[in-house]
């Protein structure tokens, strides 16, 4: 299998993160509602957790970027504490 690569410039990196987070909090917010029936409920929480893990694999990426910008430590903050 060929390997694909995108490349991001380090401040898109602050708008993605950013667009990840705001997604995971909402999810997050839908799921612990109690008006939720189970096939949602399990539909929300599977694509919580892959908001999640590309957080997870995007934050890794840039921590190993050579030549990239410092993100805002508030941003630094959330993505640690979803991680």
């Amino acid at each position: 299998m060929s390997k694909s690569n995108v490349e991001v410039s380090w401040s898109d990196c602050i708008v993605i993160f950013n667009s990840l987070i705001s997604n995971i909090e909402n999810l997050k917010e839908y799921v612990d509602s109690e008006d939720v029936d189970d096939d949602d409920l399990y539909e929300a929480e599977e694509e919580l957790n892959d908001y999640v893990t590309l957080l997870g694999r995007l934050k890794d990426k840039y921590n190993s970027l050579q030549d990239k910008g410092e993100l805002p430590k508030d941003l630094v903050n959330k993505i640690n504490a979803l991680v």
